[in-house]
């Protein structure tokens, strides 16, 4: 039996599968018909963020509605790509062959007052500081992935 299925086969008998019996070997990721727009515009080199239409508020991670007021009536719109270093955990061992550890996992405080999760690149681990200021930059995975990544803010 192979790795995944023995995972499968323990899941139905109500046991949690083994992650590390099928680990991943690439990122993969499948954008629905509410991402697209934040992966199309990734792939042009820009970072979208939904904003409320009803209360004005930016948030992320996707969503059909506003989590502040519960709006519908939301729009993607462009966001500056600067931030600062708002929380971050270095990650000593990846979560899968598809991940280079050591490598540090960033909560960034975008300037317009919303947060992105993401990767920090372009520094040794020791100098990463909560509120460094960060810029987006990003990094193609694949023809059709590309991700946001952060970096120190050029001067």
């Amino acid at each position: 039996m192979s790795a995944s299925a023995a995972a499968i086969t323990r899941a139905k008998r109500g046991r949690r599968p083994n992650v590390l019996e099928a680990p991943l070997t690439t990122y993969e990721l499948t954008p629905t018909p509410l991402t697209q727009p934040f992966w199309d515009a990734a792939r042009a080199g820009k970072l979208l963020v939904q904003q409320c239409n009803a209360c004005a508020k930016k948030f992320f991670r996707p969503e059909i509605a506003c989590p502040h007021c519960r709006s519908r009536d939301w729009e993607w719109v462009e966001s500056n790509g600067r931030g600062k270093l708002y929380s971050f955990s270095v990650m000593h061992r990846a979560p899968s062959p598809a991940f280079k550890a050591p490598f540090i996992f960033a909560a960034v405080e975008m300037d317009e007052g919303w947060t992105l999760f993401s990767n920090l690149i372009g520094l040794e681990i020791e100098d990463a500081a909560i509120g460094m200021p960060l810029e987006v930059c990003f990094h193609k995975l694949s023809d059709d992935l590309t991700v946001p990544l952060f970096r120190p803010a050029a001067p």
